[in-house]
């Protein structure tokens, strides 16, 4: 999409756009990766020494002056499949190679040396653990952002950079906008502008599963857990299906080896294409527990028998617990003296009617149209399965579009509701956001819903876009409580 030009006008001619803009286009590679990585990551020695090199890399006997947009990607290609020989100044050469290095953690780095050279076809990403930021972008900006790779398909992940960059490239395209000004719309205005533009809904669902994630001391884990602020968040390795509002426990791994704090996730589990580990989460409204330690765990009758516990915690991060595992875990706590009074609970989110259902349109039925009665629309208010027009022609159908305008072909809609029988993980509500979302672009939406046999998401549009991180949810059971209806009433209800 296009940018507003008035807006991003304003911003280059700031004092801040300016200095963002000159140094993207006269910074020198150390000088930007200290302002997007920041000294502490480069002080490691592995990225030191990487930088290092680069920097010294007597670039033009070996680089061609310019590249063809085939050869920028055949180079990168050339580069994490065979690696690459630094040269240096004084003739000594290193050899990089996929078997020795490991290209994938240092991207952040590696793309913006190729960006210092080629900034015409390389863009420096500075996303890495901060995928969600990403995420939120591209939604508000209308960016199509391809699928991340799995995470068992390594060399796929670190291939999808290129991916990143055709992205990227084409959102220059549209713009006409310069290298250095998509590096400062990207990592400047573009945050400074979601931040500033709606937020994210701060009352957490209500949790129904429990994860287990572990804490070393290596990397300030410890620290950070002992200064429990209560509005503090954290990025943290955990599992992908992870939803808002789950309950995390926390595991200190040796030297210490005690479960020690519950926290929440404050976001959905989320793929970092460039994150060792792939899969990561928020988490936030710590609380401290009287420590229950591995010992005191293999004593237990019940945990002793645990798979986790009798792998001495082995793979901890993400591992799923059970109500039955997360109820025993808080008698142990209360056994020592501790309270669980702060402690969430799990919230039993089904009822008869949803065990009753056994397809899409019973959901329809049973769930969403009683509910769009009660919020006072009647059947006469909405257009079922509207055939719309997108693409090259091929016709799609919203389940359920509130029409404003209804001239063929220029229809527009204030709401959409999208329906399924049960979205059982976090990859299936964002297949079914981006439906809904391309409906919305289409169709000039407000609001989109999306509706299964559990629960609710409402997304409401932020200035330029929508946000598949910024949703309420409400179990059908919530509903029932007068606070939670009124609310859902104020959101999507006629009368507003």
């Amino acid at each position: 999409m296009e940018l507003n030009k008035f807006i991003w006008n304003n911003y280059k001619e700031s004092t801040k756009g300016k200095e963002t803009i000159q140094l993207f286009t006269d910074g020198l590679l150390d000088d930007i990766l200290i302002k997007h990585i920041g000294e502490f990551h480069l002080s490691s020695k592995d990225m030191a020494d990487f930088v290092s090199e680069l920097i010294q890399f007597v670039s033009k006997p070996i680089l061609p002056e310019k590249l063809t947009f085939e050869q920028a990607e055949y180079l990168f290609e050339t580069i994490i499949e065979k690696g690459i020989t630094l040269t240096f100044e004084d003739g000594t050469k290193e050899e990089l190679t996929p078997d020795t290095f490991d290209f994938l953690s240092f991207i952040p780095v590696l793309s913006t040396w190729l960006y210092c050279i080629y900034p015409d076809y390389y863009t420096p990403y500075f996303f890495k653990n901060k995928s969600q930021l990403l995420t939120r972008i591209a939604d508000t900006f209308g960016i199509e952002i391809p699928p991340v790779p799995l995470k068992r398909y390594r060399n796929e992940r670190t291939r999808y950079y290129w991916t990143l960059c055709k992205s990227f490239l084409e959102l220059r395209n549209d713009n006409n906008l310069t290298p250095s000004e998509l590096c400062a719309f990207l990592y400047d205005f573009a945050p400074n502008y979601i931040s500033q533009s709606g937020t994210i809904e701060t009352d957490l669902p209500q949790p129904t599963q429990v994860w287990m994630v572990g804490a070393n001391g290596k990397g300030g884990d410890f620290n950070f857990l002992d200064s429990i602020i209560n509005n503090g968040t954290s990025f943290w390795q955990g599992n992908i299906d992870t939803k808002r509002g789950d309950i995390i426990v926390m595991y200190c791994l040796a030297p210490r080896s005690y479960i020690h704090s519950i926290w929440r996730a404050t976001a959905d589990g989320i793929a970092d294409p460039f994150f060792h580990y792939y899969s990561n989460i928020y988490i936030g409204q710590g609380e401290k527990v009287s420590p229950i330690t591995l010992n005191e765990l293999k004593g237990d009758a019940y945990f002793s028998k645990h798979p986790l516990v009798r792998k001495n915690f082995q793979g901890v991060n993400g591992w799923p617990l059970t109500s039955e595992d997360y109820s025993r875990l808080q008698q142990m706590i209360v056994d020592k003296g501790g309270s669980i009074d702060g402690l969430p609970q799990l919230y039993s989110h089904t009822f008869t009617i949803n065990k009753e259902l056994a397809n899409e349109r019973e959901v329809e039925v049973s769930l969403i149209e009683p509910l769009l009665q009660q919020l006072g629309f009647t059947p006469d208010d909405w257009v079922r399965q509207l055939s719309v027009r997108m693409g090259r022609g091929e016709r799609n159908f919203p389940d359920y579009a509130f029409l404003t305008k209804k001239e063929k072909g220029y229809e527009t809609a204030s709401m959409l509701i999208e329906a399924k029988f049960w979205i059982k993980n976090n990859k299936e509500l964002e297949d079914t956001f981006k439906q809904v979302w391309s409906y919305g672009q289409r169709l000039s939406a407000k609001i989109l819903v999306i509706a299964d046999k559990e629960a609710i998401w409402i997304y409401l549009k932020q200035n330029e876009g929508f946000d598949r991180t910024s949703y309420t949810k409400k179990y059908w059971r919530e509903l029932e409580q007068p606070d939670n209806f009124a609310l859902v009433k104020k959101l999507i209800g006629k009368s507003n």
